[in-house]
């Protein structure tokens, strides 16, 4: 298991960039972007660049808000394999009819799997599934019969928080990366110990299973303080 924090790059720290990562000096992040243009306007060798002198690793991205029907899908993920060298990519589906969207990335299954690459789709609340051609983890769990679909599990965006452990297990083998963070009735992705999620019996569990992927804590940067010293203190229990 690898324990990152999550960093969302945006449009607007452009020329700030040393002074947004320099917090995450000598830990790993699952750099993100949330728009395509924070995306598509990010001074990518930059980043780079600032990261390796920081001693920030990058061992997966967090893709911006594009998916499968999008005419630049290919494009997007061809450029976040080619910039990052990274071989698993976080995404979110997005609207769209699920038979559909599975049709196109069979269509599109060779090229995915000649860059090497793994999509791991980020579940959704049921109150979100209209606009997303799939969202629930047992769903992606029963859908993804491609080698390179896999699921993103972010606790923030269940249903019930306290059935975390249940619903991991339900989807375990097919979870490439973990999204972990607290959650209220009202609010999402707040720190550990902030709401409902049972976490301490949840990273027990991840523990005893060995789970091997990534564990992401993915907080509202609001709180990127407290993230950064949950970042060490779970990977002092864990590890």
């Amino acid at each position: 298991m690898q324990i990152l924090a999550s960093k969302f790059i945006y449009s607007k720290d452009k020329g700030n960039l040393k002074e947004v990562l320099l917090p995450f000096k000598d830990l790993p992040i699952q750099l993100a972007f949330f728009q395509r243009r924070d995306f598509s306007e990010a001074e990518h060798d930059l980043i780079k660049e600032i990261c390796k002198s920081l001693n920030i690793e990058i061992p997966t991205v967090h893709a911006p808000i594009i998916d499968v029907f999008d005419p630049d899908f290919l494009k997007v993920i061809e450029s976040i394999k080619k910039i990052y060298q990274i071989k698993i990519i976080s995404i979110h589906p997005q609207r769209g009819e699920i038979e559909s969207a599975l049709a196109k990335l069979r269509e599109y299954s060779s090229i995915i799997e000649s860059l090497n690459l793994i999509l791991a789709y980020e579940n959704f609340g049921s109150s979100v599934a209209k606009r997303k051609w799939i969202n629930s983890p047992y769903q992606m769990y029963l859908k993804f019969d491609l080698p390179f679909l896999k699921i993103t599990f972010d606790t923030s965006h269940l249903d019930s928080p306290s059935d975390c452990i249940e619903e991991f297990d339900r989807v375990s083998d097919k979870v490439e990366t973990i999204h972990l963070s607290d959650r209220t009735l009202k609010r999402q992705h707040l720190p550990l110990g902030e709401g409902l999620l049972p976490y301490k019996e949840f990273l027990n569990h991840l523990k005893e299973k060995e789970f091997g992927g990534f564990l992401v804590l993915e907080y509202l940067d609001e709180f990127q303080d407290r993230l950064i010293e949950d970042l060490k203190r779970v990977s002092s229990f864990l590890l």
